[in-house]
């Protein structure tokens, strides 16, 4: 392979890897900035939502559901999460959090 091209396909990996890290951030980061939390939530009509509490997930209600990103403050571990926001196509919604008998939902409605 000739220098050109492996300089150019390190430049490439670089490049993709340092959009990925800003792309996505942590969870367990500064509890008072937003982080990607969309993996905590499960959409209120999954089977998988009557078990959520036990598995450490919350209930999302909302239009989208877990298809756009939902960001919250907290780190989940030693800060509860909360202030959560859903992303559509306008922009972003605040979430209002509900305590419900199966466990805690977070509604754009």
């Amino acid at each position: 392979m000739s220098k050109k091209a492996l300089s150019l396909a390190t430049l490439v990996i670089g490049a993709t890897l340092s959009m990925t890290g800003l792309a996505t951030a942590e969870p367990n980061g500064d509890p008072a900035a937003y982080a990607d939390f969309t993996s905590s939530f499960v959409n209120y009509n999954d089977p998988a939502a009557l078990d959520a509490a036990k598995n450490g997930k919350f209930i999302i209600i909302s239009a989208t559901g877990t298809t756009t990103t939902i960001a919250c403050r907290g780190n989940a571990a030693d800060v509860p999460i909360y202030d959560c926001m859903q992303e559509d196509a306008f922009g972003w919604i605040p979430l209002k959090k509900i305590d419900t008998p199966i466990g805690v939902a977070w509604s754009a409605l």
